[in-house]
């Protein structure tokens, strides 16, 4: 069946927007998913991640071949930057940076 899902993991703008759905399939229809995955030719990779990292919203699902060996401990050791995060929004009251002339 066809499960509905939606993050329950505060993750930034948008977070409440980040619904999916989950398939639960006979294995067989797993196998061959996963083979078509791997089969395909866009890995997970330093470039990749640092893409994936940046602040997005309504992002379409997306799959990887392989993961780069030592991807994971680069990124849990911080060799890899982790993402910019949020641009700061101006509070209200706070003095203008802008100069005018």
């Amino acid at each position: 069946g066809t499960f509905r899902g939606i993050s329950a993991h505060y993750s930034g703008d948008g977070f409440s927007d980040m619904h999916f759905e989950v398939r639960a399939v006979p294995p067989g229809e797993f196998t061959a998913w996963v083979q078509a995955t791997r089969a395909g030719a866009r890995p997970l990779n330093a470039a990749r991640y640092a893409e994936l990292a940046r602040q997005s919203q309504h992002d379409a699902p997306s799959t990887f071949s392989a993961v780069e060996d030592g991807l994971f401990q680069a990124i849990l050791t911080q060799r890899l930057a982790p993402g910019p995060g949020p641009a700061p929004e101006p509070h209200p009251g706070a003095p203008s940076t802008l100069q005018e002339h």
